[in-house]
């Protein structure tokens, strides 16, 4: 049981309450923390949950987990603070919003008592990808195309897959703004029909010689019906494309190729033994754009070292429409720890930030940040 005081009490703060009371076997909430006299009592009447606006009060709960979902501008000096009082905490996003705060917390003597939670990361689909790139499914990992969430995030979602980040150069950075229909807000669907302008960020990076990523997002993205998001990664054996993942597999020794009639009027008669005409070819994107009974096996006799594969990640679901595992070609990559909460996305990942699952270093939090700052 992991006892937690939280500082801060927005709508993030609040967050992280849902959250915590959502799994009583694992989290205890203590209190809530924050500046205002007037907002600690609304706040208590309204959830009937103790607020108070006295630090030394919380000290003395002595908690495990201090959770730390201020305002951006003072976020990090709070984060700081209570890690110097030497209480564990997790901190909010984004680690800092100028070179100021940026060195303080690179500085900060206790750094290592402060997570950062960047919940992205702990997306099931995101989770679920991320371990078939682990197996080098489409080889070492090239380029980037990343069009899901802004700034920070963003940049932490590449350090993700694509590794580190430290030799990163920004190549080109363009932002412009653009109108499109506004079709959601945080508040849920609407149907008013009003042209909104929202800002677009370009910006191409070069991890290192020959590996580059594009980033590319505007606000929009985040509650709209009429515009995808995408992340597509291109490696030496394959790539990945949002759920489908298209690869070269190398085939097993002993292992038989599967064959296909052709009509060998098709085909030069020098070029065909017989009228079976083994290939390796297997639903691939680009036999499928060209019709794969137009493509035969040039591989000589013997040679075949690779399949051509391609297939989806399979999400499956309860009664209740709650993602209970993820699965590739039948193999289970995720499964649902907090199943009997309903949680979305967010409260995965926060949940398992809180449960000290998931780690997010500040030194990477920072970086990713910094680099973040420079984009246009």
């Amino acid at each position: 049981m992991k006892n937690i005081i939280i500082v801060g009490s927005g709508w993030r703060a609040f967050f992280y309450y849902r959250v915590i009371k959502a799994l009583p076997e694992k989290f205890n909430f203590l209190a809530m923390l924050t500046r205002s006299e007037e907002t600690a009592s609304r706040l208590s009447k309204e959830h009937g949950i103790k607020v108070t606006t006295s630090k030394e009060e919380c000290i003395k709960l002595s908690p495990d987990l201090v959770v730390v979902a201020s305002s951006k501008s003072n976020i990090v000096e709070t984060a700081m603070e209570w890690a110097g009082l030497g209480f564990e905490v997790l901190m909010e996003t984004p680690a800092g919003i100028n070179e100021e705060q940026f060195s303080a917390l690179i500085d900060f003597p206790f750094k290592d008592k402060i997570q950062v939670a960047e919940q992205y990361h702990r997306y099931p689909r995101f989770q679920a990808m991320k371990k078939l790139l682990d197996r080098h499914i489409i080889g070492d990992l090239i380029d980037m195309y990343f069009s899901f969430c802004h700034d920070y995030h963003g940049v932490s979602m590449i350090r993700f897959f694509m590794g580190d980040l430290k030799n990163v150069k920004i190549i080109s950075s363009v932002s412009y703004p653009f109108k499109m229909l506004e079709t959601g807000a945080r508040a849920g669907i609407t149907y008013a029909g009003d042209l909104k302008e929202y800002k677009r960020n370009i910006t191409i990076l070069e991890l290192e010689k020959n590996r580059h990523v594009i980033y590319d997002f505007s606000g929009v993205q985040y509650h709209t019906e009429i515009k995808s998001s995408r992340v597509s990664i291109q490696g030496n054996l394959g790539e990945m494309l949002d759920d489908r993942f298209s690869y070269a597999r190398e085939i097993a020794k002993g292992e038989k190729l599967d064959s296909k009639d052709v009509d060998s009027k098709e085909l030069d008669s020098k070029e065909l033994d017989s009228k079976k005409v083994k290939y390796s070819l297997s639903s691939s994107i680009s036999s499928g754009a060209i019709g794969k009974d137009s493509l035969y096996d040039y591989s000589p006799e013997g040679k075949h070292k690779f399949s051509y594969e391609s297939d989806n990640l399979v999400y499956h679901y309860d009664d209740n429409k709650d993602l209970v595992s993820i699965s590739f070609k039948g193999e289970e990559l995720w499964t649902n720890d907090y199943l009997s909460c309903g949680f979305n996305n967010d409260e995965i990942g926060i949940a398992d930030f809180l449960s000290g699952k998931a780690k997010y270093s500040v030194d990477q939090a920072v970086e990713d940040a910094r680099l973040a700052n420079e984009f246009a």
